[in-house]
């Protein structure tokens, strides 16, 4: 259960009784906002706007809900007004979840109109309060947007259809981890838990998808056959809805491939009100989401990733693409899904090698940009590697927090986002050059940071005692050595020549994402050719 419940909306919206209830369900301590800031003013809410004014109350308030948010398992009535403020619903998110209640706004002027002494409807006639409850809807809609989910409180009595709701919702809403919070004001939750599928209509629902929008299921050949028990079950709690299956593998990311998918929505009539579901690993969750954002110019989809990759990878940071002769991910968007769900109980038809994939970028993160992240990892590697569902649940968490907190910043990858492709320049290289049939993305990722740990020592960057703990932990987690191992003959211009099609490389100046130290990388042009063709042999 979220450490503390928030409720927001308009005024009599039905914040104060539903929070009241849901304490006394909960058996949590119930905190309203206005009546806490009332108490330590020694004054009332509206004595505070007539004497003192607005400015002054909403720095109250915003005193107030610092100080709130610091309490554990309390449910929060906040003010109608409290996340105008920004910094309020940074505080909010940080200890809970963010609740709205809606009401129709005749029914909120009716309700007002019981009891007219609100400060900011007072001494209106009910025309006037209406056209003033409209405007200020209005106004505040975008706020309200920021909410986990929305509850409707126009009918019935709540004990009956509102706090059933809440408690069905906040059954997914518990394994709530992270939030991608984007610079666009966009923000979508990524959920982490063992059998959470089941909840997938619930969060369909709040996030007002489902039944509004007819669901496509996308997936591919493997999944559909080891997964399908669970596919079944995401089609019938979606309305019995299709299922599109791609065949498995890398070399199904491919435009022609994916025109079928096309195909299939333009024959079943899917329109702009459809959703795509992602249950898969990262090629159809890349395939699904491009397909997402060009369908008619962009339609929804969620991500339920299948792999321990793509629930730490390709699912978060809404980077979708398939790839072309001339290199990986060429033909592609930026395009984010509406919520990510991680479910680790379908890791148990992982692959042992898929499995060491998803491990590689993890270790990633650690060297990226958080060192007692990636010391957590050498003293838990085996907990780990035994599948714990402690460690993986944390490991995976961690990592989603990692690249939500980049993402956040860098949507567009103009800056800080390009350190997430620590080894991928590289992988990416090996990728090409086996024809993407010898490794996985994974594993080539991990092979590539073997590379650029090389090439940091080389150059001086870090040192060789630095680049051992990390090929030690690769290692440890059952990372190829050397391409020879994994019985794959390379030749070094042709390593070089495919390195030439990366994204991050202009058409003179080739950049590499190297660490400085464990938790620190940059993005740098500095190092000679001869240099990166040494480091290669590393991996040789």
């Amino acid at each position: 259960m979220p450490d503390n419940i928030y409720f927001t909306g308009f005024m009599a919206s039905g914040k104060t009784r539903i929070g009241k209830l849901l304490a006394s369900h909960l058996k949590r301590h119930y905190v309203d906002s206005d009546a806490y800031i009332a108490d330590r003013a020694k004054k009332s809410i509206t004595e505070i706007f007539e004497q003192d004014g607005e400015a002054k109350f909403r720095e109250l308030e915003k005193e107030a809900i610092r100080e709130i948010s610091k309490k554990k398992n309390v449910v929060v009535s906040l003010g109608g007004g409290a996340i105008t403020q920004s910094e309020n619903v940074h505080v909010i998110r940080d200890s809970g979840i963010l609740i709205c209640m809606r009401a129709e706004p005749e029914i909120l002027c009716e309700r007002i109109g019981r009891n007219n002494s609100r400060p900011l409807m007072a001494g209106l006639e009910p025309e006037e309060r209406l056209e003033k409850i409209n405007s200020m809807l209005a106004d505040r809609e975008k706020y309200y947007a920021l909410a986990d989910f929305r509850i409707d409180s126009n009918e019935g009595p709540p004990e009956e259809r509102v706090l059933p709701q809440i408690m069905e919702a906040l059954k997914l809403w518990e394994h709530l981890v992270a939030r991608v919070e984007l610079s666009s004001g966009a923000c979508y939750p990524i959920f982490i838990g063992k059998n959470i599928l089941k909840h997938v209509q619930v969060l369909l629902k709040k996030l007002k998808l489902f039944p509004q929008n007819e669901i496509l299921v996308c997936t591919d050949s493997n999944i559909a056959k080891k997964q399908n028990d669970n596919l079944k079950m995401l089609r019938k709690k979606t309305g019995d809805s299709k299922s599109f299956v791609f065949p498995a593998g890398e070399n199904s990311k491919q435009l022609e491939v994916l025109n079928r998918l096309w195909t299939f929505m333009l024959k079943n009539r899917y329109s702009r009100k459809s959703c795509l579901l992602q249950f898969s690993g990262g090629v159809v969750g890349d395939m699904a989401g491009f397909a997402a954002a060009t369908y008619q110019r962009g339609i929804s989809f969620v991500q339920i990733p299948t792999s321990l990759l793509a629930m730490v990878d390709s699912s978060v940071g809404g980077k979708v693409a398939i790839n072309h002769t001339e290199g990986k991910n060429m033909i592609g968007a930026f395009y984010q899904p509406k919520a990510v769900m991680c479910d680790l109980a379908v890791l148990k038809t992982l692959p042992k090698e898929e499995f060491r994939a998803g491990l590689a970028e993890i270790v990633k993160y650690g060297i990226i940009y958080d060192a007692e992240f990636f010391q957590w990892l050498e003293k838990n590697a085996n907990a780990i590697i035994e599948k714990d569902f402690a460690a993986l649940k944390y490991i995976v968490k961690r990592s989603c927090e990692i690249k939500s907190a980049v993402v956040g910043e860098d949507e567009f990858e103009l800056g800080l986002r390009a350190i997430l492709n620590y080894g991928h320049t590289f992988g990416h290289a090996i990728e090409k050059i086996t024809d993407y049939k010898k490794f996985s993305h994974g594993i080539a990722v991990g092979l590539g940071m073997r590379v650029a740990g090389r090439l940091s020592t080389i150059t001086g960057r870090w040192s060789a005692e630095e680049e051992n703990r990390q090929n030690e932990l690769l290692t440890k987690f059952r990372i190829p050595k050397t391409l020879t191992q994994c019985k794959v003959e390379c030749q070094l211009k042709a390593v070089w020549n495919a390195m030439a099609s990366d994204k991050k490389a202009d058409k003179k100046t080739r950049f590499y994402i190297l660490p400085l130290k464990i938790g620190v990388v940059e993005k740098t042009s500095a190092p000679t050719k001869e240099q990166v063709l040494e480091a290669f042999k590393a991996v040789i």
